[in-house]
């Protein structure tokens, strides 16, 4: 039988926790063995409060460890410890402002039945403000084999990169040791940049398993302040200079992925770009960030990627000033899809680099 970890970090969610293990418990007819690892990391509400209670008052098949950080480390640490304590064949990842719809997991067991070797499968989520699917045009589960293709999917924004809502094989993440950076935040983004390239195969999921709940009081979602602006500007730089630091093997793949990978590249740094006009950040953080785009834009010219590099200046004032402009920021994914695409038919005239 089937062995599923279930990993949940824990901080200050008293209004939402109940309400995600609620949605776990209730996943019946399954058959899998199922472990839910639940991470307190130093929550200073009530959430652990609410959790206990009903751990001591469940009687049926999951089995529930709660692991307590002495320290507030973060989301990404606490992912890790629970990647650490998991003993399931595959790991799934709930954050605990969020829920399961009724009948995921033998949805995912069902199909993971009929795939047995798949490394990771994704089920389709939605915001819970919003009717938007985060898979769009697939209406029945969708194989992919071909790492050429689930990787492009990948870098253009196709499958999308938030942890929560797929099994992953455990083994894989032991394996490769892909573990999430602490100490920053959107860690999802260069830790599945990292999944995705160790991966065989995926399975891509048309029902909605998964609702993410739109939580103003996460670091995320919260109006930036000057803290969080620093916050965010140095996790962006580390997230890239993780991925610059481990580019995709390009032998491996059909088509040369330079272009995509370097726009993934790009629109993180945009978000940089973003930051820099609205708030007085330190001179360390400006420092990582021209370093980090000047490092880009060699690398580009030194391939020959004209067309590319000249997209790149967007990165450099006074062009990032465009970023204020609404019918840019409107309209910067389609004129990225438009490069990419030209930036394509010259394929023929570079290496795989």
């Amino acid at each position: 039988m089937i062995s599923l970890s279930i990993i949940i970090p824990i901080f200050n969610v008293e209004t939402y926790v109940l309400r995600c293990l609620k949605s776990v418990i209730a996943q019946d007819n399954l058959l899998a063995n199922v472990e839910c690892i639940i991470v307190n990391d130093c929550s200073q509400d009530d959430s652990m409060v609410i959790v206990r209670n009903l751990v001591s008052d469940y009687e049926g098949p999951f089995r529930f460890k709660i692991v307590e950080h002495s320290t507030n480390r973060g989301l990404s640490a606490a992912r890790n410890t629970g990647i650490s304590l998991a003993s399931g064949d595959y790991v799934l990842f709930i954050d605990s402002d969020d829920y399961l719809k009724p009948g995921s997991l033998p949805y995912f067991v069902d199909n993971l039945n009929k795939h047995p070797n798949v490394d990771m499968i994704v089920g389709n989520a939605k915001n819970c403000k919003e009717d938007k699917l985060l898979i769009q045009n697939i209406q029945e589960p969708c194989l992919i084999d071909d790492h050429n293709v689930f990787v492009t999917k990948m870098l253009r924004h196709q499958i999308y990169v938030y942890v929560w809502n797929k099994l992953i094989k455990r083994d894989l993440i032991i394996n490769h040791n892909i573990l999430f950076e602490e100490g920053i935040i959107y860690e999802d983004q260069c830790w599945s940049y990292e999944l995705f390239l160790c991966l065989s195969s995926i399975l891509l999921l048309p029902q909605v398993t998964y609702v993410y709940e739109n939580n103003p009081t996460s670091i995320v979602n919260s109006d930036l302040t000057q803290e969080k602006a620093e916050f965010a500007l140095t996790s962006y730089a580390v997230s890239v200079n993780k991925m610059l630091n481990n580019p995709p093997d390009m032998t491996q793949y059909r088509m040369n992925l330079t272009v995509d990978y370097y726009l993934y590249l790009m629109d993180i740094l945009m978000k940089v770009a973003d930051l820099l006009p609205r708030f007085s950040v330190s001179d360390v953080s400006i420092s990582s960030f021209r370093t980090i785009r000047q490092h880009c834009l060699v690398r580009l010219l030194k391939n020959g990627r004209i067309v590319l590099s000249v997209f790149f200046l967007f990165l450099f004032p006074p062009f990032y000033y465009l970023q204020k402009n609404r019918f840019f920021r409107h309209h910067y994914y389609y004129l990225e899809a438009l490069v990419n695409k030209m930036c394509h038919m010259t394929d023929f005239l570079h290496s795989k680099t």
